[in-house]
C-alpha cells in the first residue's frame, strides 16, 4: 500500500501563507486572521510529521489520518496559490482587458466578488485543517526533526560503474561462452539470471566493455527491453544501437526488412537486458528476425526469472550468485568512506553486521553504504543496524528493506522528488534539467536563502546520485546543434533508475504519482492521482485524463514515437491544479486547454508541435516558470505582454525558423534564466541591450545582429558578464543554419555573407567570458576577426567551433593551439587561404609539428582560396601533424593540393576534381571513404590520372565502406594487376557507387574493371544510384559477389530488366543477382519493366515508386524463401503471377499505390505464413480471390486504404467482416477516420 508523504509539501503551503506580499494584501482584504491561522496549525502540525509518516506503516488509523492532511493540504495550495495570482497580478498592474480575453478567469475588475468567493474558500479550508489537526491529539505523536543533509564531496556526486567489484570470474567465464566456437549454432542465447539488485546488468556491462569481446564481435548492440516485449519497440532499438543513428520507422514491415539487414551476415553481441517476456510466440518472432547474423552471433539476455531464460536461452543459464561478505564488505566501505580514510574499528564492526544484513545484493550494498557517508556518530550507525525496517519481509513488490531503510533516512523534500520518478516508465532515460524543472514546478525544491531554485536542484539530484538512487548518469547529446554531433556541446545530463528503485517510487505514490504505458493501465487513473507519464502505443485523449483526474498536477506526453496520437477532442476540462504540462507531438496545433484553467501552470512544454501562435491571454500565466516551444516549425507570433511574466525563467524557442520577431521588453524578465534565441530588433524593446541584465546560462542563438547600432549598442548585451553561457551563436541575418549546411552538395540555405559596415566593431564588443565551450559565427561582414579571438586563453575552453560565411575574413584565429577543441566546421569562407599562421613554426621538433592537438572533427566546405593548411607549408621543411583528428570532410575546396600527417584517420569525405585525388593516397588505413569526383572549375578535362600521384583502392586494406561519386573514369584506380585486390577483398563490407557508369560492361565504356567486381569477396551491402547508362541487369559484375546479402538500385532510369540475350558464353541472359541475396530494393527507376531471375536465397523484396514496372513472373519462380514483399507507387503493375501462392515463407504482403492493379491470383492459400496484410490505393481492386480469404483469420495485421470497393466488404458490418473481426490489428480508412472524428 502507497505511503503518504506530507512533510514535503506542508513547508511548501506554509511559506506561501507567510508569503509578504500575499501578508500585506490579505490586510486589505480583511483575511490577515486567517492565513496567520493557517500558518499555525501547519506549524504545529509538521513538528509531529515525522513521528506520524514512520507510524502509517503499521497503523492504518495513522495511514487514513495522513490521506486526509494531504487532501487538504492541497486544496489549501491551491487556493493560497489563486490568492498569490491575484497579489503578483495587482503589483505589477497588468493593462488587460481579461473579462474579454479569458471569460473563465475570476473576474479582476470586481474586488467585492473576489474577496467574497476566495474568502469562504479559504475560511473552508482552514476549518478543514483545523479540524484534521485537532485529531492528531488522540494518536499521541512525538514531536520529531527532519533529517539534515550534511555538506558531502563532490566527488561522489556521479557513480563510477567501471569499478566493479567481485565480478571478474564471472566475467571471464561468460567471455569465455561468447568466444566458444564449438558450438554447431550460427546465433547463440545466453541468459544470465538472478534477483533484482544483484547486479546482472553490471555484469552484462563489464562483458560488454572487455576488449576481448569488442575485437571478437561487430557490431555490439545493447537494448534495455524492461516490462514491455514490444517487436516494433525492440526492433528500432535495435537498429538504433547498431549503427548509431535513432530509427523512427513505424511501419513493422520495413522495420523488419531493416533489421534484417543491420544483422545479416555480421557476427554481432547484443544484450538483451531486463527482460520479463514470457511469451513464447513473441520472442520467436523477434528470433526469426534475429537469426540472419552471421556464424559466432551471440544474445545474452538478462532475467530475474527462470521461465524466461527457459524460453529464449540456447546455452545454459549462468546463474549469478550474490557477493562474498568480503566483496560486500570492499564494496560498503569504498561508498561509506572516503578514498583513503582510516575506518574506525567501530564503525568497521557495525558496517560489516549491516552488511550481513544485504545478502550480498550490491544494489542494496551500495544504497546503505552511500547513507552511511553521511553519518559520523556510532549511535548513528547502530540506528540503522538496529532499525525495525529489517525485520520487513520482501513483500510482492519486491522491495528490499534496505532500500526502504535507505529512503526512509532521506530530507522530507528527497523523498519527494525521488518518489516523484515513478511519473517516468522504467528504464526511461530522465533528463536532469527536466527532472529539476519539474521539481520547481510542483514545489519540491524548498525555496528561500541566496542559492537559486536550479542550484539547489542540482543539489539534490547530486544527492540522489550519490545514494544510488539514480545510476547510469552520463552527459549525451541534446536535440539543438549542428551536423553529425547533433550539438556535441548541446549536451545533457541522464539518469535512469533501477528497476527495484522505481518499485519502490512506485509502491510509496500509489496512484498518486502514474506511468502509463499500456491502454488498460489508464483504468488505474483515478481521482487520487496528481502525477501522470505517459508512452507507449495508444491514444492520449487529453480531456478525457483531465476530466478523470481534475486535481492533476502534472500530466507529461513522454512519447517519442510519432506513430502514437494525441486527441484534443471538442470536449472541455477545467482542470483545478494543474502545474506541468508537456505535450510534444504535431498532432498539437493549439493550446488545449483555456488559458483561465491554467493559473497554476509553471511548466509548459509544447515542443515539436503544429503550434502557430500562443493565445495573448498566456502572458497572465504569472506563476510560469518553464516554457518550452523548441523545434515548432510553424510557430510565428509569441504573446505580446510576455514582459508581465515575472517568476518564468527559462524560454527555449530555439528551431523556430519562422519566428521572426519577439515581443517587446524581454529585458523585462529578470528572473530569466535561460533563453535560447534571440533576435535583435530596430524598435524599442527589441534591442540587443534588452539582454543587458539577464544572467542568461546555456545556450544562446543571437539573430540580426546587422540591427546593431555600433560598438556601444553592442556592449550593452553585457555578454562578457554571462558566466554560465556554455554556447553562443552570433548570426547577422535570419537564416537558420541546419544540417543541410555541412552536406556535399552545398545547398541555397547556406547563404552568403551580409556586408555590415559596423560588423567588424559590433563583434569585438560582443566579446564573451571565458568558460565558453561552443562558439559559431555566421554571415559575419568584417574583413578581421576580433582580437577576443586572436587570445588563446579566453578560448582555452571551446570545444566546438563553427564559422560559416564569413567571406571577408583572409586570416583565422589561431584555432590550431586551442588545447580542448574537437570539433571544427568551416563553411564558405572564400577567403581564407590556410589554416594555420606562419607563427605555428615556432614550435616545430625534430621536422614536425603539432597542430590541433585535441582535435577529431574538421569539416572545410566550399573555400575557393584555402591553398594550405599552413602559411608557406612549401618553403618550411616541417610535417604538419593533426594527432588525433578521426573524421575529416573536404567539400568544394579545388585549391587545396595537399594533406597533413593524420595518424588517427578513419573516416574521409572528399568531393572534389580529379587533380585532388592525391590528397586519398597516403590515407590507407581509412575504415570509411566517400569520393566525389568532378571535372575542375572551367569545364576542362582534368590531366590524365597517371600524371597524378598514383593511388589504387587496393592499397586501402582496413576499408569497411566506400562510396564513390564520379562521372569521370576512375577505371585506373581500380584496374587489376598480377596482385589482386587483396586490400579491398579482405576488408570491405559496404560500397555505394554513384553516377558510376563506367563500371559497367552494359555502358558501352572502352573497358570496363570487372577485376574490381570480381574480388570482393567481403561484401555485405551494394547500392547503385543514378546510373543511367545501365539498361540491363548488370550480370557479369554480379557473378562474383557471392557475400552480397543486400541489394539497392536507385534513379537509374534506362534499366528495363534482364538482356535477352547472354551477355557472355557463360550467362543465361535471365540477368541473375548476386547468389546469396537475401535483400532487394529497387526505388525509382523509371524505365523498369519485369525482374529478373530471383535467386533461392531471397527474403525480401521491395519494388517502389518505377511507373513501367508490370512483371514478377520470371523474377518469383525461384524465390520461394520470400518473407516479405513491398511493392509501391508501380502504375503499370495489374496483377500478381499465378504462382504466387508458392511463396510458403511469406510473412508480409504490401501493395500501395498500384492504380491498375485489378486482381489478385488464385491458390493464395498456399500462403500458409502469412502475418501482414497491407493493401492500399489501389482503387480498381473489388475483391479477395477465395485462397487469400482463407487466409485472413489467421493474420496478425491487416490494413486496408484507399480502396473502396474493398473498404466497403471488409469494414465492420461488411459481407466480409467475419473474417477478419479477431485480427489483431486491423483498420480500413474510413474507420481511422471515424476514430479521430472528434478532431478539431
Amino acid at each position: 500500500m502507497a505511503d503518504v508523504l506530507l512533510s514535503a509539501l506542508l513547508p511548501v503551503v506554509m511559506k506561501k501563507a507567510a508569503d509578504r506580499i500575499l501578508q500585506q494584501f490579505g490586510v486589505i482584504w480583511g483575511m490577515e486572521e486567517k492565513l496567520e491561522k493557517l500558518e499555525r496549525t501547519l506549524s504545529a502540525i509538521l513538528s509531529v510529521l515525522g513521528d506520524a509518516e514512520q507510524r502509517q506503516v503499521e497503523d492504518p488509523a495513522v495511514k487514513r489520518w495522513l490521506a486526509a492532511l494531504k487532501d487538504a493540504a492541497y486544496e489549501a495550495d491551491d487556493v493560497l496559490d489563486e490568492f498569490n495570482v491575484e497579489a503578483m497580478r495587482r503589483k505589477t498592474e497588468i493593462q488587460i482587458d481579461m473579462s474579454k480575453r479569458v471569460r473563465s478567469f475570476f473576474s479582476l475588475h470586481n474586488p467585492v466578488w473576489f474577496r467574497f468567493k476566495m474568502g469562504q474558500k479559504l475560511k473552508e479550508i482552514v476549518q478543514k485543517i483545523d479540524e484534521i489537526a485537532a485529531e492528531r491529539i488522540r494518536f499521541g505523536f512525538t514531536v520529531t526533526t527532519q533529517p539534515q543533509n550534511r555538506d558531502r564531496p563532490q566527488s561522489h556526486s556521479y557513480i563510477d560503474e567501471s569499478n566493479v567489484i567481485g565480478r571478474e570470474e564471472d566475467k571471464e567465464k561468460i567471455v569465455k561462452l561468447l568466444l566458444d566456437h564449438d558450438r554447431n549454432q550460427n546465433v547463440a542465447v545466453l541468459p544470465i539470471v538472478g534477483m533484482g539488485g544483484l547486479g546482472k546488468t553490471t555484469l552484462a556491462q563489464f562483458v560488454y566493455r572487455d576488449k576481448r569481446v569488442e575485437k571478437h564481435f561487430q557490431p555490439l548492440i545493447w537494448v534495455c527491453v524492461s516490462d514491455e516485449f514490444d517487436i516494433a519497440k525492440l526492433a528500432r532499438a535495435i537498429i538504433s544501437s547498431a549503427t548509431g543513428t535513432e530509427c523512427q520507422e513505424s511501419n513493422m514491415e520495413l522495420l523488419q526488412r531493416r533489421l534484417r539487414e543491420v544483422v545479416s551476415g555480421k557476427r554481432y553481441l547484443l544484450v538483451l537486458d531486463d527482460v520479463w517476456n514470457e511469451d513464447q510466440a513473441k520472442w520467436d518472432e523477434l528470433k526469426t528476425l534475429l537469426g540472419t547474423g552471421g556464424e559466432g552471433s551471440r544474445i545474452i539476455v538478462t532475467a530475474r526469472n527462470e521461465q524466461v531464460s527457459s524460453i529464449m536461452g540456447t546455452l545454459d543459464a549462468y546463474l549469478l550468485k550474490g557477493l562474498t561478505e568480503d566483496d560486500s564488505w570492499t564494496l560498503f566501505r569504498k561508498r561509506a568512506f572516503e578514498k583513503g580514510a582510516e575506518v574506525p574499528p567501530t564503525l568497521a564492526k557495525i558496517g560489516k553486521e549491516i552488511v550481513k544484513k544485504c545478502g550480498g545484493l550490491p544494489l542494496a550494498v551500495k544504497t546503505l553504504g552511500s547513507l552511511m557517508h553521511s553519518k559520523s556518530q556510532e549511535k548513528e550507525w547502530l540506528s540503522v543496524r538496529d532499525s525495525d525496517i529489517w525485520d520487513m519481509q520482501v513483500g510482492e513488490d519486491g522491495i528490499l528493506p534496505a532500500l526502504r531503510l535507505s529512503y526512509s533516512h532521506l530530507p522530507s523534500h528527497l523523498k519527494q522528488c525521488f518518489a516523484f520518478c515513478a511519473i517516468f516508465q522504467k528504464d526511461y532515460e530522465m533528463d536532469k534539467d527536466l527532472l529539476i524543472q519539474l521539481w520547481m514546478a510542483n514545489g519540491f525544491i524548498p525555496s528561500g536563502g541566496r542559492k537559486e531554485l536550479e542550484d539547489k536542484g542540482h543539489e539534490i539530484f547530486n544527492e540522489l546520485a550519490s545514494r544510488s538512487f539514480f545510476q547510469d548518469i552520463k552527459e549525451v547529446a541534446g536535440y539543438y546543434g549542428f551536423y553529425g554531433s547533433r550539438g556535441e556541446l548541446y549536451c545533457t545530463t541522464t539518469c535512469k533508475m533501477h528497476d527495484l528503485m522505481h518499485d519502490l517510487a512506485q509502491s510509496i505514490t500509489g496512484n498518486e504519482c502514474l506511468s502509463v504505458v499500456d491502454p488498460a493501465t489508464l483504468e488505474d487513473v483515478s481521482k487520487k492521482t496528481r502525477h501522470l507519464g505517459t508512452s507507449g502505443h495508444f491514444i492520449l485523449n487529453i480531456h478525457r485524463i483531465l476530466n478523470t483526474s481534475p486535481n492533476i498536477r502534472t500530466l507529461l506526453s513522454l512519447s517519442t514515437e510519432w506513430s502514437n496520437r494525441i486527441m484534443v477532442t471538442a470536449d472541455s476540462s477545467k482542470p483545478r491544479s494543474l502545474r506541468a504540462l508537456g505535450l510534444t507531438h504535431p498532432d498539437i496545433s493549439r493550446l488545449p486547454i483555456s488559458i483561465g484553467f491554467l493559473k497554476h501552470l509553471r511548466y509548459l512544454d509544447l515542443s515539436r508541435t503544429d503550434i502557430e501562435a500562443l493565445p495573448d491571454a498566456t502572458s497572465t500565466l504569472l506563476n510560469l516558470q518553464t516554457l518550452k516551444l523548441s523545434n515548432c516549425d510553424e510557430l510565428r507570433k509569441l504573446p505580446k505582454d510576455m514582459r508581465n511574466m515575472s517568476d518564468l525563467r527559462h524560454l527555449y524557442i530555439d528551431g523556430c525558423d519562422n519566428l521572426k520577431q519577439l515581443p517587446a521588453g524581454i529585458g523585462q524578465l529578470s528572473s530569466l534564466r535561460t533563453l535560447t534565441k534571440y533576435i535583435v530588433g530596430n524598435d524599442a524593446g527589441r534591442r540587443i541591450g534588452e539582454l543587458n541584465s539577464l544572467d542568461l546560462g546555456g545556450f544562446l542563438e543571437l539573430y540580426n545582429l546587422r540591427n546593431v547600432r555600433d560598438a556601444a549598442d553592442a556592449k550593452e548585451a553585457n555578454l562578457s558578464s554571462k558566466h554560465n553561457l556554455r554556447s553562443l551563436i552570433l548570426c547577422w541575418d535570419m537564416i537558420a543554419w541546419n544540417d543541410s549546411c555541412y552536406r556535399s552538395s552545398a545547398p541555397d540555405v547556406c547563404k552568403d555573407v551580409l556586408h555590415v559596415g559596423n560588423a567588424e566593431e559590433v563583434l569585438e564588443a560582443l566579446g564573451p567570458h571565458d568558460g565558453l565551450k561552443l562558439l559559431a559565427i555566421r554571415c559575419y561582414g568584417g574583413e578581421r576577426f576580433p582580437t577576443w579571438m586572436m587570445d588563446s586563453l579566453l578560448l582555452q575552453n571551446l570545444v566546438e567551433i563553427h564559422l560559416g560565411a564569413c567571406a571577408g575574413c583572409e586570416h583565422l584565429p589561431p584555432l590550431w593551439q586551442l588545447p580542448v577543441l574537437k570539433f571544427l566546421y568551416l563553411i564558405k569562407m572564400g577567403s581564407v587561404k590556410h589554416l594555420c599562421s606562419s607563427t605555428i613554426y615556432g614550435n616545430a621538433s625534430n621536422g614536425t609539428l603539432q597542430a590541433f592537438p585535441s582535435l577529431k572533427r574538421l569539416v572545410l566546405h566550399t573555400m575557393q582560396s584555402l591553398k594550405e593548411w599552413s602559411e608557406d607549408e612549401k618553403t618550411v621543411e616541417v610535417m604538419l601533424v593533426f594527432p588525433h583528428l578521426a573524421e575529416l570532410k573536404i567539400i568544394n575546396c579545388p585549391n587545396l593540393m595537399t594533406i597533413p600527417i593524420l595518424p588517427s584517420l578513419k573516416s574521409l569525405s572528399m568531393k572534389g576534381t580529379n587533380k585532388q585525388l592525391g590528397l586519398v593516397h597516403g590515407l590507407t588505413a581509412l575504415s570509411s571513404l566517400q569520393i566525389e569526383v568532378d571535372k575542375t572549375n572551367n569545364g576542362t578535362e582534368s590531366p590524365p590520372l597517371a600524371q597524378e600521384k598514383k593511388m589504387s583502392f587496393r592499397d586501402f586494406r582496413s576499408l569497411e565502406n566506400l562510396t564513390i561519386t564520379a562521372s569521370e573514369d576512375l577505371a585506373p584506380l581500380l584496374e587489376e594487376e598480377e596482385e589482386e585486390m587483396k586490400g579491398l577483398s579482405s576488408s570491405l563490407h559496404r560500397l555505394e557507387v554513384i553516377r558510376c557508369n563506367w563500371l559497367f560492361l552494359s555502358s558501352q565504356q572502352a573497358s570496363s574493371p570487372l577485376g574490381f567486381w570480381k574480388n570482393l569477396t567481403s561484401l555485405l551491402s551494394l547500392g547503385i544510384n543514378d546510373c543511367d547508362d545501365l539498361v540491363y541487369w548488370p550480370e557479369e559484375e554480379f557473378r562474383g559477389l557471392n557475400s552480397v546479402k543486400t541489394l539497392t538500385i536507385r534513379y537509374c532510369n534506362k534499366l528495363v530488366g534482364p538482356s535477352r540475350l547472354p551477355l557472355s558464353s557463360s550467362s543465361s541472359g535471365d540477368g541473375e543477382f548476386p547468389p546469396n541475396l537475401e535483400y532487394l530494393n529497387i526505388i525509382r527507376c523509371d524505365g523498369l519493366v519485369e525482374l529478373p531471375k530471383l535467386p533461392a536465397t531471397l527474403r525480401s523484396l521491395s519494388v517502389q515508386y518505377c511507373p513501367k514496372f508490370n512483371s514478377m513472373t520470371e523474377g518469383l519462380r525461384h524465390a520461394t524463401a520470400l518473407d516479405d514483399i513491398y511493392i509501391t507507387d508501380c502504375p503499370s503493375l495489374t496483377s500478381l503471377p499465378e504462382g504466387f501462392g508458392q511463396l510458403t515463407a511469406l510473412k508480409s504482403l504490401i501493395l500501395k499505390g498500384c492504380s491498375n492493379l485489378s486482381y489478385l491470383p488464385q491458390g493464395m492459400q498456399g500462403l500458409t505464413a502469412l502475418e501482414g496484410l497491407i493493401i492500399g490505393r489501389c482503387p480498381r481492386l473489388s475483391s479477395l480471390p477465395e485462397g487469400l480469404q482463407q487466409r485472413l483469420p489467421g493474420l496478425q495485421r491487416l490494413k486496408i486504404e484507399g480502396c473502396p470497393k474493398l473498404e466497403r466488404q471488409y469494414a465492420k458490418g461488411g459481407r466480409y467482416w467475419d473474417l477478419i473481426s479477431r485480427i489483431p490489428e486491423t483498420g480500413t480508412l474510413s474507420e481511422i477516420r471515424s476514430n479521430f472524428s472528434t478532431f478539431p
